[in-house]
């Protein structure tokens, strides 16, 4: 380890585990050789989620310096990133999957950036080249989707590599969850509330072994995430569309019981107080963020 740190930062780096045997012991050798080689304060923790593989045990024969910390159960991807993150010891937090999919190699070029950002994402190259297409497609839905509720451009939601700022994160604890939306969440989190989130490209390879997201119900999740986030940091994108929707569906209702007479007035009415009361919630609720200081 280098006499003077090349880094400006010192950083925890949390790798979650779940049945990753074949790759855990290069990223572990890669991910040191990383971090001793920037001289500064840093760690690595491995949280093991429940593996049945041997993985645990591949990662204490390596002999490197690394804290081991285990979950009984499979628990989750975010909650094995929660349990690294709360037990970090420094300001900053490093996440990267065990898979070998990303270049951890790397992380010195993230750590440089990391000072003035809140947060520091692995922006992937070529990703849709080893993705399914039912995962492409979910992206080509959700990412406009959150591009939208952002109001941000965002070049990748999901990432498994970043940097981030520890006390950020746990500022917005409660909004991570245990799944695979917990990068998602917190990419929403941060730019909605107004931080500098900065992206540098980075290569990614085709993960060893099968992936473990479920395309079909994990897009769901993500839609839920996705709209629930949004409504917790800007509630008039949400509201706004969904007031003004249930107004436009009225007015032509309307039209067709003037020309036709088909439509029962009842029905016009539902959904005009409908789009009313949407558009009242998200200004109510806009006026509450503005007055509790949600955003940054």
């Amino acid at each position: 380890m280098s006499s003077e740190p090349t880094v400006p930062i010192s950083l925890s780096l949390v790798i979650p585990l779940y049945n990753e045997v074949d790759s855990i012991a290069q990223t572990l050798h890669d991910a040191c050789e990383a971090l001793q080689s920037t001289g500064a304060a840093t760690e690595i923790i491995v949280v093991d989620d429940g593996s049945t593989d041997g993985s645990a045990q591949a990662v204490e024969e390596t002999g490197l310096p690394v804290r081991v910390i285990r979950h009984e159960s499979n628990r989750g991807y975010g909650a094995a990133l929660k349990t690294g993150i709360a037990a970090a010891c420094y300001e900053y937090v490093a996440i990267v999957d065990a898979d070998g999919s990303y270049p951890v190699r790397e992380l010195p070029n993230l750590m440089q950036a990391a000072p003035d950002h809140a947060m520091v994402v692995g922006e992937r190259i070529q990703y849709s080249h080893y993705s399914s297409s039912a995962r492409n497609l979910g992206k080509a839905i959700l990412v406009p989707l959150a591009n939208y509720l952002s109001g941000i451009k965002i070049p990748d939601i999901n990432s498994g590599m970043r940097i981030m700022r520890k006390d950020l994160v746990e500022r917005y604890w409660p909004l991570l969850p245990d799944t695979f939306s917990f990068t998602t969440t917190i990419t929403l989190s941060l730019l909605c509330a107004g931080w500098n989130v900065r992206y540098l490209p980075i290569q990614y390879a085709k993960r060893e072994g099968h992936s473990k997201i479920k395309p079909v119900r994990d897009m769901i999740r993500f839609v839920i995430l996705i709209v629930r986030t949004s409504t917790y940091f800007r509630p008039l994108k949400v509201y706004l569309p969904i007031g003004f929707g249930f107004i436009f569906i009225a007015l032509a209702l309307l039209l067709v019981r003037v020309f036709y007479g088909h439509v029962l007035n009842i029905t016009t009415l539902f959904f005009f107080i409908a789009g009313l009361q949407s558009i009242l919630v998200g200004v109510l609720a806009d006026l509450i963020l503005k007055l509790l200081g949600t955003r940054k």
